[in-house]
């Protein structure tokens, strides 16, 4: 079981099974909406996914058309979207409390990363969204 919260604690949830992978991504919606360099996103089933508590305070935002981001209506922490009818989550890593047991893969959105952030990893990376070919192993 994996378990995750937002700042304040309002909101908490839990993840029944093992994640796909995380992701980063440098693209400038999510350098803003994390206040910091790049995004870091935890994919997994969405069906092993639920809200313990606070799923009232959840606020959503659709950021860009078929983009949505979700936050703590009381400390503005970013925190889980559901995606697919429920069938994938999508969870901002820095809201884990457990370890996921699953490392990033990959750095996408790169062409539009901040201009002083140096990517000194080896992961992939790909200037926009990598070809679904890149995906395929994990899903």
């Amino acid at each position: 079981m994996i378990r995750g919260s937002c700042l304040c604690g309002r909101v908490r949830y839990e993840l029944d099974g093992v994640p796909r992978f995380i992701n980063h991504c440098h693209c400038a919606m999510c350098r803003k909406a994390h206040a910091a360099a790049f995004g870091s996103f935890l994919h997994a089933d969405g069906t092993r996914f639920r809200w313990i508590a606070g799923e009232e305070n959840v606020t959503r935002y659709p950021s860009s058309p078929g983009n949505v981001r979700a936050f703590c209506a009381t400390c503005g922490s970013n925190v889980p979207v559901l995606e697919d009818a429920g069938a994938h989550v999508i969870v901002p890593a820095g809201t884990l409390d457990d370890d996921p047991l699953v490392r990033p893969i990959v750095h996408v959105h790169v062409g539009s990363k901040a201009p002083w952030h140096t990517i000194t990893d080896g992961l992939p990376q790909f200037a926009a969204f990598p070809p679904q070919s890149f995906w395929d192993p994990w899903e």
